[in-house]
């Protein structure tokens, strides 16, 4: 389901939702690496490389993992999925300003919320959205070809290898430890990733007064306005309510101030912006910010996509709930023809391929 299809209200899906670009091409250098080095000294300390331009954490194989057990319907049933090899994660997520550099190189067609062959200024380090899996396993064939490349081998990573990196050998809830550390208060949300109350804060610090207007087609409240602080509030653990209320059109979501934020890119941050997230491997933005894409083919039980059988997306994104935020979240997926706004991808690695 493309939430760029005729008749269905982008707003109405949970995931569904335009999100940013960025300015200020700056083209990666291309440091050669040897083929030689393997991920497996990162289970003792953080293993950095940058290859073609990614700068890239070793992760060991795992040939014993198994997923998370299912936590309220939110994860699997603990089923093995076996890592056999040493692999290489991006640190980050791709940001615009790398898929520009693809997309000028290869003629391959820009996302759509970029206006004029570029993306919104200010979000070079922002990762890269409505990119089909079809795109960015576009983007990693053309890593390859590229020289100083040689004995590695970019792709996309697979849902087990996305959950291990993400929860690491203690099978952590989240990439830095077992709670999520969410605090709002005197609003003031301390967040170790980007989700809904990061912008939802952000209304409601700067513009709480101001005036929004329900614009959705079928809103219960369609035509009326409301101070931005009487459609959201944030609990103190970071919860947040009247962000999107599906069933009477109701919610932030659905008024005038959110199409505004929307298009012109959503709420994405740069891949750096949030260091206290990293996994013990120095991963960046495995949660929030956006979701990411996988290799693996699932029956989706969560989201727009429930029932269907899709590629499987992890890490949830800015417009996503704080469950769906964890590294343990599964069920989500995608269509992988699909270009989905609050979608990006990093890339994975097979050393000596």
């Amino acid at each position: 389901m493309d939430a760029t299809s005729p008749g269905i209200d982008r707003r109405t899906l949970l995931g569904l939702l335009p999100l940013t670009g960025a300015a200020a091409l700056l083209r990666p250098s291309h440091a050669t690496a040897t083929a030689t080095a393997t991920a497996a000294t990162a289970a003792a300390t953080t293993v950095t490389n940058t290859v073609a331009g990614q700068e890239l954490a070793g992760i060991a194989a795992n040939p014993a993992f198994v997923f998370a057990t299912d936590l309220a319907g939110t994860a699997g049933s603990g089923e093995a999925s076996p890592i056999d090899a040493d692999y290489w994660l991006g640190v980050h997520e791709v940001t615009n300003a790398q898929y520009l550099e693809f997309v000028t190189e290869t003629g391959r067609t820009a996302p759509p919320y970029w206006d004029g062959g570029t993306y919104p200024d200010g979000k070079a380090d922002h990762p890269v959205l409505t990119v089909s899996l079809d795109s960015a396993t576009a983007y990693c064939a053309w890593l390859n070809s590229q020289a100083d490349t040689e004995g590695w081998t970019f792709r996309l990573p697979t849902e087990a290898e996305w959950e291990y990196a993400a929860s690491g050998p203690d099978a952590l809830d989240y990439p830095w430890g077992d709670t999520a550390g969410t605090t709002y208060a005197d609003l003031v949300l301390t967040s170790n990733y980007n989700y809904m109350a990061v912008c939802a804060a952000y209304e409601l610090a700067e513009h709480g007064d101001e005036l929004a207007t329900y614009t959705a087609t079928g809103s219960d409240l369609y035509g009326q306005s409301f101070p931005i602080s009487e459609i959201l509030s944030i609990g103190g653990t970071g919860t947040v309510a009247g962000w999107n209320v599906t069933a009477s059109r109701t919610g932030f979501v659905y008024t005038d101030v959110y199409d505004a934020l929307t298009d012109t890119g959503g709420y994405t941050t740069p891949v750096t912006a949030y260091p206290g997230g990293a996994s013990t491997t120095g991963l960046l933005d495995l949660c929030g910010n956006c979701w990411e894409w996988t290799t693996s083919v699932i029956t989706a039980t969560h989201g727009g996509e429930m029932g269907e059988q899709v590629n499987a997306i992890r890490g949830g994104s800015w417009y996503a709930n704080l469950n769906s935020c964890t590294a343990v979240y599964r069920g989500e997926g995608r269509d992988p023809s699909g270009r989905y706004p609050t979608v990006g991808f990093r890339v994975a690695v097979t050393v000596g391929a």
